[in-house]
């Protein structure tokens, strides 16, 4: 018997087509909008899911139906079930497909039906392979699945069998052979839009936290009553604020506030008895205007308070020691010359110990300790699939706890430096910090929703005309567009679980041309100008891809690589690299992979298509440089800061760039490279999707416009 539904049917919001094995949706107006793209096992498993609709199904029925052996961990089934809910949109908490029940299975729960098509209409092969707007199927009559459909045969042994080893062995190998259990999340904010960087108070009994609204614009300090869930907004505006802390009786909170790019403050709030309202809001003292937004830090004893501050001149962050008695404050940290600094700070609960976050070279983090009696620090842990943006301490301060992924939180040892996994989850996890009684708390959602917009360039067009041409599901989180007109784009997807690079063709041709084993941070990609080539930025390394052919590492193992550009005639790749605590400039021959020192004096580079200009930046004083044909070297009015370094991108006419207009907004920008003259394109984009395309020609401008996306703070519970 088949192992897959044969008919046309209706699955939730979902229609699943026989021909190609695939679950899609459709617009109003007949186009396919959506496609749940599984690897092979995760297909076969919603497929068995569908024709079992509404019965309970057992782990040992789904080990021997699906995977047709019995000697598959539990561990395995629970993380096909969490890749079959993000790629089909389904929250745990309030499922609408797939319901666990608990210690039995789980139960496919979404509406099947069989569809019959209306006379005169069928699924054209166009459709059958998903390369054009097809026509929606009229739904004429339903009917539920028998439940004899139930009665499947089973796969021959041989063809499981190979199908566990690729999962085994290729899709999701195993770093840790015991088990882990999935936690359970009790939601404790619900607003509408972001919420972050949350702070319990010692009594256990309130909760701090951002809210970035939907607009991207307005921040929030928000407390709540984790008693009676009762919350209050203490503070409320335009401006950034961020890493609130609580002071050891409860009644204060520091926290951060950014004005534009000209002012940063940290600030303190002080409460009523009740915690009810805010009585006073005071400076205690200012940070560097380019400082990074992140946690502060309260002592145990009251006496201290430390936070991130970016003093004028310096590239990176330090952590800065504020003493509340008065007197001097102290500088803590030193980063490196290549670091972006250190933006998150927890004390110990002994008060003896700091643990923070160090960026490592803008594409990796690295866990730190500090000892307050001695100010000697070390390196505890190098990440590389992971950037959590808070830790905390665990187990009466002899671990910390992080997220090692966005479904998996960790713990390392901080005597021997062995990390373990603690739990899994069925959502992204952010950070997490743990209170005072031991509850854990997390961050967990979806930021955004990335979606491409096509724009005639206004440059060049009165009324420029623009398009979508890309929509993301959830699990899209970097797009690229071609430059050559006609050709791929590539898309940054962890629909499978794992993130992969694919490229999706205007035809609907889909490729992927990655086959990462482990989760990954990539700060970008690009194309070649042919556009046949991809570069992209992975972690702390430079990969270079195209399809039909294996991936290519063009950095070496002891580099740290960023910002990799193009040559004006795609043989060689420019990328940037510490060497000694400084960055440098390599170039690199794209058929030998040859390495040459091209630039000291430059940590950033870029060539016009035309080979006519090139922008670098300079490592002195972190300018940015725009060199002629003819020698001429003329200053960029280009602002460059922390973790946000513009984008930039060279054509023959003019340089693009990215600049921030506000703490959550940027704007693109052309500058003349004739005239020196500045044009603003007036195309906003979130500050987080900072990244676009331009056409070779110059035509068109592919802007990133993000859909807000939902992060709520809840507490972990772990089961025995």
């Amino acid at each position: 018997m088949s192992s897959k539904p044969e008919q046309h049917l209706k699955v939730g919001d979902w229609w699943y087509l026989p021909q190609q094995d695939k679950l899609v949706k459709f617009s109003a107006a007949g186009e396919i909008t959506a496609t749940a793209d599984l690897d092979n096992l995760c297909q076969k498993a919603v497929n068995y899911f569908i024709v079992n609709a509404g019965r309970l199904i057992t782990r040992d029925e789904i080990l021997a139906d699906v995977w047709g052996v019995r000697d598959v961990s539990d561990g395995r089934i629970s993380r096909v079930i969490r890749v079959l809910r993000v790629a089909l949109g389904d929250d745990s908490r309030e499922p609408t497909y797939i319901e666990t029940i608990p210690k039995r299975g789980f139960r496919f729960i979404a509406p099947v039906a069989e569809v019959m098509l209306a006379q005169g209409d069928e699924l054209t092969g166009a459709v059958q392979e998903l390369t054009s707007p097809a026509v929606k199927p009229q739904l004429v009559a339903a009917k539920p699945r028998p439940s004899l459909l139930r009665n499947l045969g089973l796969i021959s042994l041989a063809g499981c069998a190979l199908l566990y080893l690729g999962w085994r062995y290729l899709y999701l190998p195993m770093q840790d052979t015991n088990i882990k259990p999935f936690a359970r999340f009790d939601p404790i904010s619900s607003m509408i839009g972001l919420e972050y960087n949350a702070a319990v108070s010692p009594d256990g009994r309130h909760i701090v936290y951002n809210h970035l609204l939907p607009d991207y614009e307005t921040v929030e300090l928000v407390l709540q009553n984790l008693e009676n869930f009762e919350t209050r907004v203490l503070l409320s505006g335009k401006d950034l604020l961020s890493g609130p802390t609580w002071s050891p009786d409860g009644q204060q909170i520091a926290y951060q506030k950014k004005v534009g790019k000209v002012q940063c403050e940290i600030r303190r709030i002080t409460l009523d008895n009740e915690k009810t309202r805010l009585q006073n809001d005071e400076l205690l003292t200012t940070c560097g205007a380019k400082s990074l937004g992140g946690r502060l830090s309260w002592s145990p004893d009251g006496a201290y308070l430390v936070y991130p501050h970016t003093p004028d001149g310096l590239q990176h962050s330090v952590l800065m020691l504020y003493p509340f008695a008065g007197g001097k404050q102290e500088q803590l940290t030193i980063p490196p010359q290549t670091s972006q600094g250190d933006f998150a700070v927890r004390f110990s609960k002994k008060g003896d110990q700091l643990a923070f976050i160090r960026d490592d070279g803008g594409s990796a983090g690295q866990i730190w300790l500090m000892d307050l009696a001695s100010r000697s620090s070390r390196l505890l842990l190098q990440l590389s699939g992971s950037y959590p943006m808070n830790i905390d301490w665990y187990d009466n301060d002899s671990k910390i706890i992080y997220p090692t992924s966005s479904a998996t939180m960790s713990v390392v040892d901080v005597s021997t430096g062995h990390s373990e996994v603690l739990f899994n989850t069925f959502d992204t996890v952010a950070d997490t910090l743990v209170s005072q009684q031991g509850r854990i708390y997390s961050t967990v959602g979806q930021y955004r929703k990335t979606n491409i917009l096509k724009v005639e360039n206004p440059l060049f067009h009165q009324a420029p005309a623009t398009e979508q041409v890309f929509q993301s599901s959830r699990s899209e989180n970097i797009a690229e567009m071609n430059p050559v007109e006609g050709g791929p784009a590539a898309v940054l997807t962890s629909r499978s679980g794992l993130p992969q690079i694919w490229l999706y063709y205007p035809d609907g041709r889909q490729q992927q041309i990655s086959n990462f084993t482990e989760s990954i941070i990539s700060k970008g990609m690009e194309f070649s100008p042919d556009g046949r080539h991809l570069l992209a930025s992975i972690g702390n390394a430079v990969w270079l891809f195209k399809e039909g052919e294996p991936p290519k590492k063009v950095s070496k193992a002891e580099q740290s690589a960023r910002e990799p550009g193009w040559s004006h005639d795609g043989k060689f790749i420019y990328f940037s690299s510490s060497n000694n605590g400084r960055w440098q400039i390599m170039k690199v021959n794209i058929n030998t992979l040859q390495q040459e020192l091209f630039s000291t004096a430059l940590d950033y580079f870029k060539e016009s298509p035309d080979g006519q200009y090139q922008v670098g930046r300079r490592i002195s004083d972190g300018g940015y440089q725009l060199t002629r044909q003819d020698g001429t070297v003329v200053n960029l009015p280009v602002e460059s800061s922390g973790f946000a370094p513009p984008q930039m991108i060279l054509r023959s006419q003019y340089l693009y760039f990215s600049q921030r207009i506000h703490e959550n907004k940027t704007r693109i920008q052309a500058y003349d490279l004739q005239t020196g003259e500045v044009h603003d394109l007036k195309l906003e984009m979130n500050f987080s999707l900072k990244r676009f395309s331009v056409s070779i020609n110059e035509k068109y401008v592919y802007s990133l416009q993000g859909t807000p996306g939902d992060m709520d703070i809840v507490e972990v519970k772990i089961p025995e």
